[in-house]
């Protein structure tokens, strides 16, 4: 992940991790204040409650480490031995398709995808979770969960994205102009590690995981209600893909690396909360535990098993 993509995720990890902790201590020194009542929720939404398995030690452990690997990747240069050396399949023609015309258009895209990024990442914290969840339909222990598993997510992919940039090594599209003059020799394109942090695409995979996230918190909570639901879900993908579309346009990657950010944003963006929303809590309404319990009978005793 290049250094401007990984001061994004580490701004919203930052974020997202001082709004989730400031939240818990207050909900642990202090009881909770009645929800605001600034705005009415739609008619016919259900109640706003958390029934699934919370956030535990492990997935604090999960997100620690995962924001731990992901600066360390950002620090630690590439492999000097590139296992991924030029385009491979369409790449060349995509970018033959799809390159800006000039150097200075490409750097406006490249501008334009840290902004995509941003907007992808600090959406599910901000707008979902503290105005939404919390603000919008009161609900506190909502809006925290859905945060921290937000805060999971970004720094799970961060992980994995950071660890195979670094061990594949592979050169961006713009690496050979480089050396045949084609860019300055001074430029920082050609001047540090970034120049092969190619695959895969960091920008694409954060910003398909906040599009994931999204889609998977409104339409399990109900946040706003339909069409509100579909639109916002729609709206986080319509991000992400123009994200990865600057990244080509841009010059800063190929059509595999970007297309491989797109799948793995994805599988992080709905397998994280799937680890959790697959789980109802205990003794809530979705909990299908069997409970045994022994009651007498004529002539003895039963064993009832209560669902």
């Amino acid at each position: 992940m290049s250094g401007r993509a990984t001061s994004h995720v580490l701004r919203a990890l930052a974020l997202a991790w001082g709004l989730t902790s400031v939240g818990s201590r207050a909900r642990a020194d202090t009881p909770p204040p009645p929800p605001p009542a600034a705005v009415e929720a739609p008619a016919g939404l259900p109640p706003l409650e958390w029934r699934w398995r919370r956030f535990s030690a492990a997935d604090y452990a999960v997100t620690i480490v995962g924001g731990a690997v992901t600066l360390a990747t950002a620090i630690v240069p590439p492999l000097p031995t590139h296992s991924i050396q030029g385009p491979v399949l369409f790449d060349a023609s995509v970018r033959d398709a799809l390159r800006a015309p000039s150097l200075q258009v490409r750097y406006t895209y490249r501008d334009a995808s840290d902004v995509g990024v941003s907007l992808a990442m600090t959406w599910p914290f901000f707008a979902d979770a503290l105005t939404t969840a919390w603000w919008y339909r009161g609900s506190r222990d909502v809006a925290e969960e859905m945060a921290l598993i937000d805060l999971e997510a970004f720094a799970v992919m961060g992980a994995i994205q950071g660890a195979t940039n670094v061990a594949v090594s592979r050169e961006r599209p713009f690496g050979p102009a480089c050396d045949n003059g084609g860019l300055p020799e001074n430029a920082d394109d050609c001047a540090s590690s970034w120049r092969y942090r190619s695959f895969f695409s960091g920008h694409t995979a954060q910003a398909f995981t906040g599009a994931a996230l999204i889609c998977v918190h409104h339409f399990k909570h109900d946040l706003l209600g339909t069409p509100w639901d579909a639109l916002s879900c729609a709206g986080g993908y319509a991000v992400a893909a123009t994200t990865g579309m600057f990244r080509l346009v841009g010059d800063v990657h190929y059509a595999t690396d970007v297309l491989t950010g797109m799948l793995a944003g994805t599988l992080v963006g709905y397998g994280v909360p799937f680890l959790h929303y697959a789980f109802p809590a205990p003794g809530s309404a979705g909990d299908h535990t069997v409970q045994l319990r022994l009651a007498p009978a004529p002539g003895g005793a039963s064993l009832m098993g209560v669902f």
